[in-house]
């Protein structure tokens, strides 16, 4: 066995090569005053404790690096979500998280959100795709708002010598309905990795095009982290 050895066919390779060039457009509607562009760092690590059956409490956090100051911060969440499978491909996915945010510079901001999210899941040959429809309400001291994000995420199985990963690709669009408008669109390619039954990582590159916040057209580079731990209760 070579040390590269990757096992499908030339039309999956194709395919997902396609999907990995293509993106949506977003228009703009940026201020001139201030940076429209940043390069970013970003580790996040999400822990879920199952509580009862499907019933989770999740706790999370996020460091933000950026070259532009606004976009340096630590943030932290704690939540409860639910999953509530309807059929063989269909999850509904209601999640309440509290979040709090510490800017660099010293300030601060908090947020409770409330989310609901249409998980469609299902297989073509080696290929897994996921597509999230997402509606969030978001309550902050800096004005409340609602917006839907659509995630579709397409992966396949790849072994590299005997480790096996996921090389992904997806493509998530915002509608705010402030703006009355989709307001941005994030392109992400990577690979995923099981440390073992109840946890991973995905290490990924981002594009982000947004002309409605600043700076809003990012490149990112990232890590996240999934753990699920034993439950708090039985066995």
């Amino acid at each position: 066995m070579s040390p590269l050895q990757f096992k499908h066919r030339n039309n999956s390779l194709i395919l997902f090569f396609l999907l990995l060039f293509s993106t949506f457009p977003i228009f703009s509607q940026a201020k001139d005053d201030e940076p429209r562009n940043d390069n970013q760092f970003r580790g996040e690590v999400e822990v879920a404790v199952p509580i009862y059956k499907e019933l989770y409490l999740t706790l999370g956090s996020d460091l933000r690096l950026g070259q532009v100051a606004e976009n340096r911060f630590v943030r932290g969440e704690a939540g409860f979500l639910y999953k509530q499978k309807i059929g063989k491909y269909f999850t509904i996915v209601p999640r309440y998280r509290y979040r709090a945010e510490q800017l660099f510079n010293g300030a601060s901001e908090t947020e409770n959100r409330l989310s609901a999210d249409g998980i469609v899941n299902f297989n073509i040959r080696k290929f897994s795709i996921i597509d999230n429809n997402l509606f969030e309400f978001r309550f902050r001291r800096s004005g409340n708002s609602q917006r839907y994000r659509n995630r579709l995420k397409v992966s396949h199985p790849v072994n590299i010598g005997e480790t096996g990963i996921y090389l992904f690709v997806s493509d998530e669009v915002y509608y705010e309905w402030k703006d009355l408008a989709w307001t941005r669109n994030r392109f992400k390619v990577g690979f995923s990795k099981e440390i073992n039954e109840r946890a991973g990582y995905e290490i990924y590159y981002m594009r982000q095009n947004d002309g409605f916040s600043r700076p809003g057209d990012l490149h990112v580079f990232g890590i996240e982290f999934e753990i699920e731990t034993k439950k708090l209760f039985g066995k």
